[in-house]
């Protein structure tokens, strides 16, 4: 079993082993459903019987009926079909399902009806959908519960290509056995699309994206969201697209330095005051403002005005101001008067008084103010009653009084009756404010002007009024009642409508509103589904019991035959060329039926070229690449008068104006034709119009009144008739005229409102849009959506244009509606000798043995097959086995080395033989509810693996590291587990192609302080390098959003590796102990070398002491030259001195003669190299003074370094003068 989870789980109703109900996912699965099983005779492929021993030509086989069962077995497509192959695609077996015979969808055969989801087998898959396959159903009898090959009671082989969506293949096989018959079909898992079922889209609105997926799987944005990823929010409408931006939609945020609603306003400079700005910060004066921050006032004398009693202004500088007085005002302001009332400033015949503040007026009657220039309002006090209106005077007022009103302020009645009102009265009585007629018997109306007998004005609400005996009576309007039909009658009172139907009162009775299923004018109709036929491109309807059924036409399927049906997908198409397929039919009369495709439309014929291209030809008014545009033949204006024309499919129809007919709007109405004038009343005929001459004292537009020129109906669209006596007048409202109203002055249509070339034709008040082919809507701006129903085959992609579409064919498929298959081999990409087989967008090359590669090009030899996991693998086949990828080799099997614990088995496949299907022990519930999982038991069960290296344990060390994965629990599925999500992690590729050298173990378990999270924990076999590349590659295949709906979930990933103690200085230690080696190795020299160097010098004094005066050979033959190295040699460093040296020698050597060759040693010593001098005086033998000169050219004087003795050192004693010849003395001073 894989454990990667590439299974799908169903319920116990799909025919999976009990062991295995959990949840995996897949990219799609292939569904078998069983219809019918007949095997009459109970007798086996082999010809004997199920359950019994005999053979089933010896008779019948029994009672004992056989334990059928099936195996499906789904593999890729063979010319020839190998019924012992390996099921590449995937296999399923059922349980035992039934006897003899039985069947699925409750058919009359014989044997028990089931129900039909025990009859469906699903086979799950993880790639894309090939199209092309083999099924091989097989019948099996089970016999005592084992498995035996030659138990096989049918075989039905069946290949063919199919494409993923809701159609079923039906399928029958029969044979002298038994006969099978069942469908099949191919659909994809949720969130996956496309014709291989390999496109994913996952619905989504979050911090990634916000998105829906539409049909076949393409992104689309939800509302307010734009971009790629649906991740740029769309900002408030006018939002400015330079200075604001948002983080969701309708938002708009201002950058800084902005502001207002749509971020369109500069912030000006901090205290600008009377500024602008149009760039933030700036302070832009307004006028008569300066200053930095524009709080100056250069016009300080036009904003303030400052200068009293007429005094002139003058500004100076900013905020300053001087005023020039007037003769007798003087201050800064002109405040102080000196003689105030020499200016006259009292108007209106007001006295001056002179004041100390100034001046003071003395107003007359009806003035006021400070210099008496305001006219008192006697008005205010509103001393008018009655209603009056109030006119201020000079000095007074004066009021208008209503007509019942009269005096000074309208208090005094009017005598109404003066003016004899009353028509038909015994008297006139005066009210206040008012008058009363007493009228005499039979007339009413305050001025007893109305007869109560005529039917002038007496009938309401459009009642007809008609003359009787006693007067009249009204003949009312539906829904009206009463003596003038006043009263609007309740029609909804009596509940008239049935089966919970609502009343609605109307003017003309009422209405019902129906609940769902019921119609009519009470609701007492049971609806039906079929009226108005639902059924689209003229399919018929047929009522089911509160559902409906169309039977579609050929070319059409779905529920109401809206959806082009591809033909293909269920029998098999020949393609004859790019415009045409031929398909297999039942029809006897023409076997094959050639379906043309519709990419031309209704108006053109397609018409195929090479390679797949092809070209439309249009029918007569039509042109275009796709004949989708209609040839405008009203491009000659033909209509006159104002006809408006319509086009028409090679033809056109005019829509003449008021008062104009004919095909070309030539001909002029006569109005006068219906006969329109009453009473012998003469018409004349006028454009759009007409006019009566009436007689006999008739009136009105038609001569039908002998009262009144008006009437309701003679002015026209709501235009006011005024009556003149002889004449009529029609007050029109705006936009009509003519003399009744019935002329159009500004055409609804004047504002074009039809777009996209649509022809307006108005109507009155209104318009109406006649569309060009492919528009709609009630202006024509809606465009026509051409591809739907969908007319591309095989996932083409539909591009609606106007009344036309274009397919943008998927990889692998050509032609103008991809109904056409590309053969990829035609190219012949596969080596010689190897077979190529076509595939949809692609090929697969089946190569010769010693041969592999995705082209058969790698020779690899023949090679010995491999035996693995109880099953043969050929040389050179790769395959994958639960998390790691394994290739077979010459007879070896190597796999990568991801180890894992016991994996549950998510494929839900039978366990192998010897091997038994036990409940998993330790199943963590990550997301419930959870099923539970079953493992194959072994009977040599593995080694478990001990490890340190575990989650929640808190151990970590150089080759283990946790990972901590941190879940949105609301996204993850339901019956996620927690090895289910380690087992995801154990099949990510990165993961299995780390584990080629190494292994690589992954352990997962609940985190112990977080619920919502799993830790992960990852040991490498002391590999720190490994286990570095294991962690950052699977943290990056979690973060780039894998195939897979739990890892979608992941919001947060943490990382714990050790910490790494600091790096100890080495190098300073180090390079300590090797200079102290070093040393230590110098003085061991030096004290070798110095022991050595003493032992050298007592052997040379032994040697030398009888041989001393021998060699002075050799010093006279080298002319001093070897005395002077010998000096060197034996004396210190060049900058030693002998300060005080003599003296002190001389007198050593005075007091004691015995040592005087150690003393002369001794001051040989303290000399420096550059020159020696010895002097002797006396020989070996006698007592003398010897001195010895030293002088140096070194630098400062250093202390004295002395050299020990040794008796070997001698060749520098003082000599005998005597026995010196001259050249040696030269060496000396």
């Amino acid at each position: 079993p894989d454990a990667g989870g590439r299974g799908l789980f169903l319920f116990s109703a799909f025919l999976t082993p009990v062991c295995s109900p959990q949840v995996s996912h897949s990219t799609g699965y292939f569904e078998l459903q069983l219809i019918s099983v007949e095997n009459p005779k109970g007798q086996l492929l082999n010809g004997d019987c199920c359950d019994a021993e005999k053979s089933a030509t010896e008779g019948h086989c029994g009672a004992d009926e056989c334990d059928t069962y099936f195996r499906v077995c789904l593999k890729e497509y063979q010319t020839e079909v190998t019924t012992n192959g390996q099921c590449t695609y995937g296999s399923e077996t059922t349980k035992v399902i039934g006897g003899n015979t039985f069947q699925f969808k409750g058919g009359q055969k014989t044997g028990q009806n089931r129900n039909n989801d025990a009859g469906k087998v699903i086979i799950p898959f993880q790639f894309a959908w090939p199209r092309a396959y083999t099924v091989i159903v097989e019948a099996w009898d089970r016999d005592n519960g084992t498995y035996n090959d030659e138990l096989l009671i049918e075989r039905s082989i069946h290949k063919g290509m199919i494409n993923p969506g809701e159609e079923k293949q039906t399928v029958e096989y029969k044979s002298l056995t038994a006969s099978l018959e069942y469908t099949i079909r191919v659909r994809c898992d949720e969130n996956y699309y496309g014709s291989k079922c390999n496109k994913v889209c996952r619905p989504r609105d979050d911090y990634f994206g916000h998105y829906v997926c539409d049909q076949l799987g393409n992104r689309g944005c939800m509302e307010g969201w734009a971009g790629p990823d649906c991740k740029l929010a769309i900002c408030k409408q006018g939002c400015s697209l330079q200075h604001g931006t948002c983080s969701v939609p309708g938002e708009c945020k201002c950058n800084y330095g902005w502001q207002g609603p749509l971020c369109d306003e500069c912030l000006p400079y901090p205290g600008c005051v009377h500024g602008t700005c149009n760039e933030p910060w700036q302070c832009t004066c307004e006028k008569n403002w300066g200053g930095l921050l524009c709080d100056k006032d250069l016009n300080y004398c036009g904003t303030n005005r400052p200068c009293k009693n007429g005094g002139t202004c003058m500004n100076t500088e900013p905020d300053e101001y001087n005023c020039a007085c007037p003769d007798g005002y003087s201050g800064k302001n002109c405040e102080i008067a000196e003689h105030a009332c020499v200016s006259n400033p009292c108007a209106s015949g007001g006295t001056c008084h002179e004041v100390p503040s100034g001046f003071e007026c003395h107003c007359p009657a009806g003035w006021s103010g400070p210099t008496c220039a305001k006219d008192t309002d006697e008005c205010a006090s509103s001393p008018c009653a009655q209603g009056g209106t109030c006119m201020d005077m000079e000095n007074g007022f004066e009021c208008l009084c209503p007509p019942q009103w009269t005096g000074k302020t309208c208090q005094i009645d009017v005598n109404e009756c003066a003016g004899k009102p009353c028509l038909n009265a015994y008297s006139c009585k005066n009210l206040i404010g008012g008058y009363h007629c007493a009228c005499f018997r039979g007339w009413v109306g305050q001025n007893c002007d109305t007869n109560m007998n005529s039917c002038h004005g007496q009938c309401q609400n459009g009642g007809t009024c008609k003359e009787a005996a006693r007067g009249y009576q009204c003949v009312c309007q539906a829904g009206f009642v009463g003596r003038h039909c006043e009263v609007q009658r309740n029609r909804c009172a009596s509940s008239p409508c049935r089966s919970g139907g609502r009343c609605h009162a109307l003017l003309e009775g009422f209405a019902c509103e129906c609940p769902q299923g019921f119609a009519g004018t009470t609701c007492e109709v049971k609806n039906d589904p079929c009226s108005p036929n639902p059924c689209q491109n003229k399919a018929q309807c047929h009522s089911l019991m509160g559902d409906f059924y169309c039977s579609c036409p050929d070319d059409y399927e779905g529920k109401t035959c809206s959806e082009l049906k591809d033909h293909c997908k269920t029998n098999h198409c020949q393609v004859i060329d790019s415009c045409t397929v031929a398909v297999a039919t039942n029809d006897t009369q023409k076997r094959v039926w050639h379906i043309s495709s519709n990419v031309c439309g209704p108006h053109g014929r397609c018409i195929s070229l090479p390679a797949g291209n092809f070209s439309c030809s249009c029918d007569p008014g039509f042109t275009g690449t796709y004949c989708h545009e209609n040839i405008n033949d009203c491009a000659s204006s033909p209509c006159k008068n104002g006809g408006t024309c319509i086009d028409g499919i090679n033809s056109f129809q005019c829509f003449c104006p008021d008062g104009w007919e004919g095909s070309l709007c030539d001909v002029d109405v006569n109005e006068c034709n219906r006969n329109p004038c009453q009473n012998g009343g003469q018409c004349v005929d006028l454009l759009n119009d007409f006019y009566c001459n009436c007689v006999d004292n008739w009136k009105g537009k038609t001569c039908h009144s002998r009262e009144s020129q008006c009437d309701s109906t003679t002015c026209s669209n709501g235009g006011t008739c005024y009556d003149h006596g002889d004449s009529f007048l029609c007050s029109c409202p705006s936009g009509w005229g003519g003399s009744t109203c019935n002329t159009a002055k500004n055409s609804t249509c004047d504002s074009g409102p039809c777009e996209n070339g649509g022809t307006c034709v108005g109507v009155g008040d209104a318009f109406n849009c006649i569309c060009k082919d492919g528009w709609e809507g009630a202006t024509c701006a809606q465009n026509v959506d051409d591809c739907n129903p969908h007319p591309c085959y095989n996932g083409g992609v539909c591009v609606d244009g106007v009344n036309w579409f274009r397919c943008e064919c998927a990889p692998g498929f050509a032609g103008p509606d991809c109904r056409i298959n590309i053969d990829e081999c035609q190219s012949s990409p596969c080596a010689e000798g190897s077979t190529c087989v076509d595939e949809i967008n692609g090929y697969r090359c089946v190569c010769p043995p010693g041969h592999a590669g995705a082209r058969c090009q790698e020779f690899i030899g023949l090679g010995k097959s491999c035996r693995h996991a109880g099953l043969q693998f050929p040389h050179g086949s790769r395959w994958e086995e639960e998390c790691n990828a394994c290739q077979c080799v010459n007879g070896y099997v190597g796999c990568s080395k991801v180890r894992l614990h016991p994996p549950p088995d998510a494929d839900a496949l039978p366990c192998p033989a010897s091997h038994e299907c036990v409940e998993h022990q330790f199943l963590t519930c990550f997301s419930p509810p959870c099923h539970q999982w079953g493992v194959c038991s072994t009977p040599d069960p593995p080694t478990p693996l001990h490890t340190q290296c575990e989650p929640n344990s808190g151990y970590l060390d150089n080759s283990c590291t946790r990972i901590t994965l941190i879940f949105n629990k609301d996204k993850v599925p339901q019956g996620t587990t927690v090895e289910k999500i380690c087992s995801e992690l154990r099949y990510f590729p990165v993961t299995r192609t780390l584990a080629e050298e190494r292994a690589l173990l992954i352990l997962c378990d609940q985190s112990y302080s977080n619920s919502d999270a799993v830790e992960v924990a990852m040991d490498s076999d002391r590999d720190r390098g490994q286990i570095q590349k294991a962690t950052s590659a699977v943290i990056g295949a979690v973060s780039k959003r894998p195939n897979s709906r739990v890892m979608l979930a992941v919001v947060e990933i943490k990382v714990e590796t050790p910490v790494e103690p600091p790096p100890v200085g080495y190098l300073v230690p180090v390079l300590c102990v090797v200079f102290s080696l070093l040393w230590i190795f110098c003085i061991v020299v030096c004290v070798w070398w110095t022991r050595k160097r003493k032992k050298e010098r007592e052997r040379a004094a032994r040697s030398e002491d009888t041989t001393v005066n021998n060699q002075l050979e050799p010093l006279r033959n080298n002319r001093g030259k070897d005395i002077q190295y010998e000096c060197k040699k034996l004396m210190g460093p060049s900058d030693r001195a002998c300060d005080g040296a003599e003296g002190e020698e001389v007198g050593e050597l005075d007091g004691e003669p015995e040592e005087d060759e150690e003393r002369a040693l001794g001051m040989g010593d303290k000399c420096p190299p550059q020159k020696c001098a010895v002097a002797a005086a006396q020989d070996r033998g006698g007592v003398g003074k010897g001195g010895v000169i030293c002088t140096s050219r070194s630098g400062p004087v250093k202390a004295p370094h002395r050299t020990a003795y040794s008796p070997k050192d001698n060749r520098c004693k003082n000599l005998n003068a005597a026995k010196l010849s001259e050249d040696i003395k030269d060496h000396y001073v």
